[in-house]
């Protein structure tokens, strides 16, 4: 299928070409795209698991929102705001605005505004600040990664056609309706050839209607389970299976059910990514993992890969990294002269969401985007780029085999030329490599190496756990003016309603150990009791959801916590 964009104040010249979607989604979906004059048509690249191919409606919000959205790079000085006409007058500008810092303490973040290889340059640029620092990890996937590296010796994923061997697949907290289109399309397709879909998930997502079963687990009690599972198949011994099954909230014959696909079914297992968001989501994922190994699963495991693995890295060496739990906290101590952020909105996206607005209001900041984030509102520089319409790229899919590459196609500035053009007026040599120089040697396959694991319970907690997923509407932070209506939205199970004397409709106060929101109840059994649930990277009603979220490391000491937050809910008034 063919869709047109008609785009507003915009002229292209006429030109075909191969193009995909570099944003943070497994997905990668590649396209043919015609642009001429102010129309933009594209066609989906059909793949081996996606054909005839499709894309997600999200890219056409995308390019209506970043092509020549009317930005313009500024600075504030003081009260005032001074707009730069042109982009050469707002990269001299930035150059003269750097200049003083080049010897300063500065604290840099990249996000995944774009995942293309090229976005790498910026880390190329700032790295050579002599007191520039970074964090060691991402707040999202780092934990399950850790999880496979120490486990199998590396992160990869098989074909996802293997897929297709199964006779039953389980998903683990894998909402693929909402975060993987293309993964739903695809198991839409095995379940009518006859496979059977098993869904762990605590909470009721969209992927439910696929489902064949539904095991609504405790959250944080995937590896509880799994270890279960393993003692009763003889592979442990002395854990107590009652207890496990009691915390996880698994019901006998649901406990049955998996012993019998396990112990006589060929079985796949794709685990979500939003396993590694609990307190304990490495030791979960390692019990998964384990669990997989002992039933002759390996081949049929599916978590994921880094987007970037065909490649060699960036030449790059930050003269120090931190821990994601301490970059607020020194940001807002005032330990740093800048803040660096590229395409990153952690006010919104990161945990404590107050914690980040002290530290911009303390450190002078630069924001490089596309967007006028909320986290660009602090900003003290703003220099606006094309965003990936106008940058050259290559990258593969972090779920996917395949992988693709790109020129541009907007005549907008992009990451690559900014960082390019700062270079040169700093004097700052940058290393460019073409891609076919750049191939990386291809992942030493899976080697399950652990011998025993430790089991690591669930926090107890006195009040309500608090879980944010994604909406199919939008993706991550990338949410257009507006979208949040409708979707503010604090979700609670019907007994913590009837308990609390909450109607749907109330306004309530979610209160946690850093911070607040509030939102509207919306009583439903999609979450088990004791466990609310919001749309993540939302603007609220007041406040944003991670404003109740605390800056807590997972047990890998990577990723951040998310879902580990204990919260208080309080009436404000009767809706």
């Amino acid at each position: 299928m063919i869709v047109t964009i008609i785009l507003v104040n915009h002229s292209q010249r006429a030109q075909t070409m191969n193009f995909f979607c570099s944003k943070d989604c497994p997905d990668l979906c590649g396209m043919d795209i015609h642009s001429e004059e102010n129309m933009i048509s594209y066609r989906a690249e059909p793949q081996p698991w996606s054909s005839p191919g499709f894309i997600c409606s999200k890219f056409k919000d995308f390019a209506t929102r970043e092509i020549n959205n009317g930005l313009r790079s500024w600075q504030k000085t003081g009260d005032d705001i001074q707009h730069f006409p042109d982009t050469a007058d707002g990269l001299g500008a930035l150059a003269k605005w750097l200049a003083p810092y080049r010897n300063k303490n500065i604290l840099y973040l990249r996000g995944s505004g774009s995942l293309g290889y090229n976005m790498g340059y910026w880390d190329q640029l700032f790295a050579a600040f002599p007191h520039c620092v970074t964090v060691n990890s991402d707040p999202c996937n780092a934990t399950g990664g850790k999880a496979h590296r120490l486990d199998f010796g590396c992160v990869s994923n098989p074909c996802v056609t293997h897929l297709a061997e199964a006779e039953t697949i389980i998903l683990y907290g894998k909402n693929a309706a909402v975060t993987s289109p293309h993964l739903y399309s695809y198991l839409k397709k095995l379940k009518k050839s006859g496979s059977e879909i098993i869904l762990i998930d605590p909470v009721r997502t969209a992927t439910v209607s696929l489902a064949d079963y539904f095991i609504q687990i405790q959250p944080a009690c995937d590896g509880l389970l799994a270890c279960a599972l393993l003692t009763e198949l003889g592979h442990e011994r002395d854990y107590p299976i009652p207890q496990l099954l009691e915390t996880a909230g698994v019901a006998h014959e649901d406990f049955a059910l998996l012993l019998d696909r396990l112990r006589h079914k060929k079985v796949a297992h794709i685990q979500g990514m939003g396993l590694q968001r609990q307190e304990n989501g490495m030791n979960a994922m390692r019990w998964i993992n384990r669990l997989v190994h002992f039933t002759a699963g390996e081949e049929r495991l599916y978590y994921g890969h880094k987007s970037k693995r065909r490649w060699q890295p960036h030449p790059v060496r930050f003269s120090k990294e931190l821990s994601l739990d301490e970059i607020t906290v020194r940001l807002a101590a005032g330990e740093f002269d800048l803040f660096v952020n590229i395409a990153v909105n952690p006010v919104v996206t990161y945990a404590d969401s107050n914690l980040w607005i002290r530290a911009l209001n303390r450190t002078p900041t630069l924001v490089v985007d596309t967007n006028m984030t909320t986290t660009a509102t602090y900003a003290d520089f703003f220099l606006k780029v094309g965003g990936m319409f106008a940058q050259a790229d290559f990258q593969g899919s972090y779920f996917f085999p395949h992988h693709y590459s790109r020129p541009a196609l907007t005549d907008e500035l992009s990451d690559m030329q900014a960082a390019h053009a700062l270079a040169k007026k700093l004097n700052i040599p940058l290393i460019r490599t073409p891609e076919e120089n750049l191939r990386a040697p291809a992942p030493a396959p899976r080697k399950y190496q652990t011998q025993s694991l430790d089991l690591h319970w669930p926090q107890e907690m006195k009040d309500f756990r608090l879980l944010t997923a994604s909406h199919l509407d939008y993706l991550n932070s990338q949410i257009m003016n507006g979208q949040e209506e409708g979707l503010q939205v604090i979700h609670i199970n019907p007994l913590d309603a009837e308990q609390k004397e909450i109607a749907s409709g109330d306004h309530l106060r979610v209160e946690g150990d850093c911070g607040a929101f509030s939102a509207q109840a919306l009583i439903t059994d999609e979450v088990r009791a004791g466990t609310l649930m919001c749309w993540k990277n939302l603007p609220m009603l007041d406040g944003f959801c991670n404003s109740a979220v605390p800056g807590r490391l997972t047990d890998g000491e990577t990723g951040l916590a998310y879902y580990a937050a204990e919260v208080r809910i309080f009436k404000i008034n009767g809706g």
